[in-house]
């Protein structure tokens, strides 16, 4: 396993690899206000075990990455009353820009072309990717996300409220685990969670240190970013949306609407499964980015012949 920082468009990108340095690389996009740690260890495990070379990373604002420090001017529910009645949102960044850290994380790895996979904002970056970098995208895998149409179904309250209109002070780690399983119940479906191993990715958390502002600065990102629907008809690679069933943050239709306008997009949802990661599915997953991965080379075969 390798570790480190890169300079990327501008800012600095704390990343993780692991796998033969050799292997096709995968790279994970992680969601908002979410640091790499909340990829599942056996996930990326099971992927480099396969001979794949893996790679996750801090975005912007999380983590061990660079912090933002623009005035803002527009909070949250504003950003997503104008958003809905299509006016423009005041934003440090959009989601393109995270784009453009994510091909300097590739070029400063000196990785021509990757398999993609993102969960949530994770998931939009990387669709944003595949349709306006396909040169540098093999395959794509997007994971509980959307196309960002103001016109989807709203998130569950209970389920927006955990992210965007928190009101808890959090002082110490044992505060912070707590105040973070409580929001996951929220956000989670029907599956058993795994109490213990989310625990673990909230110390890992509080350790590589927190950042509140950083939370808000994504998501008015996603709010500025408005609609992907033409990009996602631009994608061509192979590609796979997986959605969980019971997910009360992005619902179930967001998924279905990136399938929709991704030509040839194969859609998986799995029942019970929230805008979490489960330990039960957590193979399934798996299987489904491999089966991706190894699409994309029997085309790239197929071309060649």
């Amino acid at each position: 396993m390798q570790s480190g920082t890169v300079a990327s468009n501008g800012i600095e990108l704390f990343y993780e690899s692991r796998g033969p340095e050799n292997g096709e690389p995968i790279v994970f996009v992680m969601g908002l206000s979410a640091q790499m740690v909340f990829w599942p260890d056996p996930l990326l495990d099971a992927l480099a075990d396969k001979g794949y070379r893996v790679i996750r990373f801090d975005n912007r604002d999380v983590g061990k990455s660079t912090r933002i420090r623009k005035p803002i001017n527009q909070g949250p529910l504003s950003a997503i009353l104008r958003s809905m009645v299509g006016l423009s949102v005041e934003s440090p960044y959009t989601l393109h820009d995270m784009v453009a850290d994510t091909v300097g994380l590739l070029d400063a790895l000196k990785i021509e072309r990757a398999h993609f996979v993102g969960a949530s904002m994770g998931g939009m970056i990387s669709q944003l990717m595949a349709g306006t970098h396909p040169e540098r995208v093999l395959s794509l895998t997007s994971i509980m996300s959307s196309n960002n149409s103001p016109l989807l179904p709203p998130p569950k309250p209970a389920a927006l409220k955990t992210l965007v209109a928190p009101r808890v002070k959090v002082e110490t780690e044992d505060q912070f685990v707590a105040f973070g399983l409580e929001m996951m119940a929220k956000l989670g479906g029907t599956l058993p969670q795994g109490q213990d191993e989310l625990a673990a990715m909230y110390r890992a958390s509080w350790a590589r240190g927190i950042n509140p502002r950083g939370i808000r600065n994504q998501f008015l990102a996603i709010m500025a970013t408005g609609s992907l629907t033409k990009t996602l008809k631009k994608i061509q690679c192979p590609t796979t949306v997986i959605h969980g069933g019971a997910d009360p943050l992005i619902r179930p239709a967001g998924g279905k609407a990136s399938a929709r306008y991704i030509r040839g997009a194969k859609l998986a949802i799995i029942p019970g499964m929230g805008h979490d990661f489960p330990p039960s599915v957590i193979d399934r997953i798996g299987e489904l980015i491999a089966e991706t991965v190894g699409r994309a080379n029997s085309v790239a075969q197929t071309a060649v012949a």
